[in-house]
């Protein structure tokens, strides 16, 4: 329904989290909100006396889309006396908060195939933004014992060329970790020498504690000032946070690039705000100071507390006004016999018995700590502190090993690309010069695969592919000199080449370049080795699912939206049946009859067989994973109550993970009880949904290979697949025939009927195959 960019991001988990603190408080619930990042002092009358006055004098229409004049000359005295930067107006642009003026720098300075480094801890929406302008995140460590600051080691180390751009937070959000002259000097030498952008968020400049003095990053020397832009805003300092009011400074043409982004998106900020802000830098810098005072205060009284609490670790924060306290150590523990899991569950529990909200840091790039915002008052801070300890010492220990972190892999391009037929030898040859000039021989890897019997190589530089490929198919011995039958080359980090698959049939050579997803180049060998397997054996690579009954084999055919999954769930609840494949299998001729066998060693499942298996979520922890939504952040559901099984711990959100996979050893699901590997075929069933047809109707040889030859069935939601086989890389005319006739011969030896899956249950349609199996 929505754009991919929609899918990729979700909702800002500091907003979910007040916002849910904020409707357990309007059901009369005492909620110590630690979560909302803006100060709990009203904004300096003075500033709201300039805003009403502007309001009185009828400041109300269109200002300039990049700000009033006298404002940018304030911002531009303001930077020139407290940072010694210098910036002409014109080098000045004033948005509806700070927040607007990052996403402008995204759309400006970031585009698809560009890396953009974010220090880790981070602040929330870094990584969205990034992600929304087309460029990749990439996050740079940083450890407790640095106090969280990013070494210009780890910086230097991280540039590739495709790195964009460094954004740098401090004093930072979550850790209030802030940067002396010394470490800015350092990493500014390699921002210059590597020749990349520095995005400099200081929204926090003025809460800086303990006399320490800010330093702009851009002020260190003139080298770095032509490569960044400095960011900062009116929220945090003046607790203007719903005044929406921030500014960006920074080289011209770079400013003029978000003016003219703003210009159609939000336009000018508010023009009776900006009149509180030139207040706000003239005459407010003495309440300021007394907010800071206050903070810091507060921040040595909640990280004396949260020291004192056992097992629990906190830094002392040099800025902002958040505590990061370490709790590494409770999540090992339970409650009422639910591991907690993560920082997820952690902040959900604390919640929910404690009635205190923490934002977990999970959501920062951390699931050791969570942060808490100490912009509450005293006499609340103190509250929520006994709160959090007594909920903490509540927690029983494990009655079992702590649960593993998931091995689940994220792939950029998570579907597979249209898959183009060579036809001709010199494609096959020019593809096979490109890929063979991206694979380098210190990240070469090569596997033998056996499928069906035809022994399909892997050559790759991507170690998941190389991963996933080594664990779903049995391995293939090649003694001496022998060749495969086929090989695939899986290759990423080819220049200009957008994401593809590629066959030729031919010289049984397949392509997969720019892409980690695992779906396409297992597509691709199961199509090489039916290739094979037809010419050496006869065999037919069917795109089904196959079930066995007491020894009596059924295939079982389903488009998207056909409810296959449900039925065959719900069939593997019956006494006596067992799976085959769950969407692939062979189908093998012999003089006893045909027989169907699973060509893999382990299931490559979709996601969603876990709504009606429940079981496989339990064995998660040992299998691989691809896609799955496993952390909050990757959960873009809009859950019933706001809810999402993530936050109370669970290993997976179902929901979230549409297009996932797990490759599991169906073993797992009974060993023999549950699974065969191989049945003889009695029938193969068309599931349709269609309110005219009987729940059951027999079809002729020549009518079923028809309709399956046709590629869609009544109800089916998917784009017409010959044979409804998407690995079918064939499609020339005298193939398809060709097949159509092996399917002909099957279905004369097997009968061949469409099920009705729109009258009934899972239940029922699932009673009404297996009946055929008596």
């Amino acid at each position: 329904m929505f754009s991919d960019r929609v899918n990729r991001i979700a909702l800002s988990p500091t907003l979910r989290i007040g916002a849910k603190a904020q409707q357990m408080r309007a059901q009369g619930v005492d909620v110590v909100d630690f979560s909302v990042g803006e100060p709990d002092f009203p904004t300096p009358e003075p500033i709201k006396r300039a805003a009403k006055a502007a309001l009185d004098a009828n400041f109300t229409k269109y200002t300039a889309n990049d700000g009033i004049p006298d404002l940018k000359l304030e911002i531009a005295d303001k930077l020139l006396r407290e940072n010694s930067l210098r910036y002409s107006p014109d080098e000045i642009i004033v948005s509806p908060g700070a927040k607007v003026c990052l996403f402008h720098l995204a759309m400006a300075l970031y585009g698809p195939g560009d890396d953009v480094l974010i220090p880790s801890p981070y602040w929330v929406s870094y990584p969205d933004q990034v992600t929304l302008a087309g460029a990749n995140p990439v996050f740079l460590p940083t450890r407790e014992e640095d106090g969280f600051r990013l070494q210009a080691k780890t910086l230097a180390a991280a540039i590739t060329p495709n790195t964009k751009a460094l954004i740098l937070n401090y004093p930072c959000n979550p850790t209030g970790a802030t940067y002396a002259r010394d470490d800015l000097q350092a990493i500014a030498d390699v921002c210059v020498r590597e020749d990349i952008w520095v995005v400099s968020d200081e929204i926090y400049e003025r809460l800086i504690y303990d006399g320490a003095r800010f330093v702009s990053i851009a002020s260190v020397d003139e080298k770095i000032r032509k490569r960044s832009v400095v960011v900062n805003g009116f929220s945090k300092a003046f607790s203007m946070t719903g005044w929406r009011l921030g500014y960006a400074a920074g080289p011209r043409e770079v400013i003029q690039a978000c003016s003219k982004i703003q210009s159609h998106n939000t336009s000018n900020a508010t023009s009776f705000v900006q009149k509180g802000g030139i207040e706000a830098l003239r005459s407010c810098s003495m309440e300021v100071e007394r907010m800071k005072q206050e903070f810091e205060r507060r921040r040595n009284a909640v990280v004396y507390r949260l020291r004192s609490i056992p097992g629990v670790s906190c830094p002392e924060p040099k800025g902002a006004f958040y505590a990061f306290p370490n709790v590494e150590r409770y999540l090992d523990k339970e409650f009422s016999g639910a591991p907690l899991r993560n920082t997820y569950g952690l902040a959900y529990y604390l919640l929910k018995e404690a009635q205190v909200a923490v934002v977990p840091g999970q959501a920062f790039g951390s699931d050791a700590h969570v942060r808490l915002s100490f912009a509450l008052s005293m006499e609340r801070l103190e509250e929520g502190m006994r709160r959090i300890e007594r909920a903490l010492l509540r927690l029983d220990e494990p009655k079992r090993v702590r649960p593993r972190a998931l091995n689940n892999v994220v792939t950029k391009v998570r579907d597979a690309a249209p898959t183009e037929v060579l036809s001709v030898v010199g494609a096959r040859n020019a593809a096979l010069a490109e890929a063979e000039a991206h694979l380098p021989p210190d990240a070469y890897f090569q596997w033998n695969a056996s499928i069906a019997g035809i022994v399909v190589q892997l050559r790759t530089n991507s170690p998941h592919l190389a991963d996933f490929y080594q664990e779903n198919f049995y391995p293939a011995s090649l003694d001496g000199d022998l060749e495969p039958h086929a090989v695939i080359y899986a290759v990423k980090d080819v220049p200009g080449r957008e994401p593809r698959g590629m066959v030729s049939l031919e010289t049984a050579t397949g392509f997969v370049l720019n892409s980690a997803f695992y779906g396409q180049l297992r597509s691709i060998a199961l199509s090489l080795a039916a290739d094979g397997a037809a010419r050496t054996s006869g065999a037919l690579l069917a795109h089904a699912a196959a079930l066995d009954r007491e020894g009596r084999g059924a295939l079982v055919w389903g488009e998207a939206g056909s409810g296959r999954t449900a039925v065959l769930a719900a069939a593997l609840r019956e006494d006596g049946v067992r799976l085959v494949a769950a969407e692939d299998v062979f189908v093998r001729p012999s003089p006893d009859g045909p027989t169907a066998e699973l060509p893999e060693r382990k299931l490559y499942l979709k996601a969603k067989w876990m709504k009606h298996v429940p079981e496989i979520e339990k064995l998660l922890e040992r299998t691989k994973l691809e896609n799955l939504a496993v952390s909050r952040e990757q959960c873009h559901e809009d859950h019933e109550g706001g809810e999402c099984p993530l936050d109370r711990g669970a290993a997976v959100c179902v929901a979230a993970s549409g297009g996932g996979r797990i490759l599991l050893d169906p073993a797992w699901l009974g060993a023999g009880r549950r699974h065969v590997r191989r049945t003889a075929l009695e029938v193969s069933v068309l599931l349709a949904r269609d309110a005219v047809l009987p729940a059951v109707q027999e079809l002729s040889p020549r009518d079923a290979a028809r309709r399956l030859a046709a590629g869609n069935l009544p109800g089916g939601r998917g784009p017409a697949s010959p044979f409804l086989n998407p690995h079918l890389a064939g499609t020339d005319t005298a193939r398809l025939e060709a097949t159509q006739v092996q399917y002909e011969r099957l279905f004369g030896v097997s009968r061949c009927v469409v099920v009705n899956a729109s009258i009934g249950s899972p239940e029922t349609v699932a009673k009404r195959l297996l009946d055929l199996l008596r």
